[in-house]
């Protein structure tokens, strides 16, 4: 057997893919500035490999099938990629960009499209490592030679900028395939989210158990997402807790987590609560969590709150509430004709909607601010 076979541990073979992936498997432990020698045998014993499964005199392979061996940069970039515990380490990636500091400027010419190309090819790609590259390699600047479709280079580049959905480094420890899965899920989460957010409630309706990653920029997205779906999410109670107490001066942070409490079915523990806050941020997104919460508990608390929310807007230029017709708003008639419908209204509390809607005259009330 020739020393390239024992070199590259494998037995002699015509296959080219069995030489490189041989090569790929070997190729982390012999690094060019910790290992200069050993990088240079192994690189030397693939090349001569290669000659040799390319040789004439074998038959089974012909001349146009020969293969040249592809650069060591694309075949360590492609090693880094395929790396269970590497490939979404920032630091793992400046270690191959330093790699580059070895090569010439008409190297870097050459490779420069064949990394972006492939790059763009890789299906689980950390931005946030991969603009390391892009700026080393000066993808936005640098002209492109055509290799790459502009439009495609384009919207890759957009990718790059706006980054991950969540950081890819919390999910390392986890198995490759769930890596993937979880990858996948997120971001079919944002896309959905981003066009088309009507299929939202559709697709999370799918039966599926989903890895939550330590991301609080994820936490957040999630939060927007499923409350606005009228979605619940109580394995992110705590840090929607956490967030308002940590961050109290933001509003968007309350919200969220008396959207999560009426949405996982908080009772009679809450309404103080979210009574003071409906007060405090007077907004439709707070008109609509006290109205949930009052299909969820108190149905017949429900037409009292949708004309106390009518008459909250009818005031005078000086604050002062005006003469107030319950029933008058198309908003208002709407909620109160969806209340019809629910079996949990009572006798009195549905003759009080037929009233307002049907029947006699209607009652003129005048509310004043501690009547509310």
């Amino acid at each position: 057997m020739k020393n390239c076979w024992k070199i590259l541990d494998i037995e002699e073979t015509t296959d080219v893919d069995i030489i490189r992936r041989a090569y790929l498997a070997l190729l982390p432990s012999f690094h060019p500035e910790t290992d200069p020698q050993g990088f240079k045998q192994l690189r030397q014993a693939y090349e001569e490999a290669l000659r040799i499964a390319q040789s004439p005199a074998k038959s089974v392979w012909q001349p146009e099938e020969y293969e040249v061996a592809e650069h060591e940069i694309l075949l360590a970039f492609r090693a880094l990629l395929a790396s269970d515990s590497e490939r979404f380490l920032p630091s793992a990636w400046q270690r191959f960009i330093q790699q580059l500091n070895y090569c010439s400027m008409e190297e870097i010419d050459e490779l420069r499209w064949s990394l972006c190309t492939i790059a763009m090819n890789t299906a689980h790609l950390s931005f946030e490592c991969v603009v390391l590259l892009a700026e080393r390699l000066r993808w936005l600047q640098e002209e492109n030679t055509g290799e790459i479709d502009e439009e495609e280079l384009e919207s890759f580049l957009y990718a790059i900028a706006k980054g991950n959905v969540f950081n890819f480094q919390t999910i390392l420890h986890l198995p490759v395939a769930v890596q993937n899965d979880t990858i996948d899920f997120y971001q079919m989460f944002a896309r959905i989210w981003s066009s088309h957010p009507e299929w939202l409630t559709l697709y999370l309706a799918q039966h599926r158990a989903v890895i939550i990653p330590d991301d609080a920029k994820l936490h957040r997205n999630l939060l927007r997402w499923y409350s606005a779906g009228r979605l619940d999410i109580p394995e992110l109670l705590d840090y929607a807790q956490s967030w308002r107490e940590t961050e109290p001066d933001n509003e968007d942070a309350p919200y969220y987590e008396y959207a999560q409490r009426v949405y996982c079915g908080e009772g009679e523990s809450l309404l103080a609560e979210l009574c003071d806050y409906w007060r405090e941020y007077p907004s439709t997104q707070a008109d609509a969590l006290m109205l949930q919460w009052c299909r969820q508990h108190r149905v017949d608390y429900y037409p009292l709150l949708v004309m106390m929310i009518e008459a909250r807007d009818l005031v005078n230029d000086q604050g002062k509430p005006l003469l107030y017709v319950p029933g008058d708003s198309a908003r208002t008639r709407f909620h109160l004709y969806e209340i019809l419908s629910d079996e949990k209204l009572s006798a009195l509390g549905r003759s009080l909607v037929e009233m307002v809607l049907h029947k006699g005259r209607k009652p003129r009330i005048s509310l004043t601010r501690d009547t509310e």
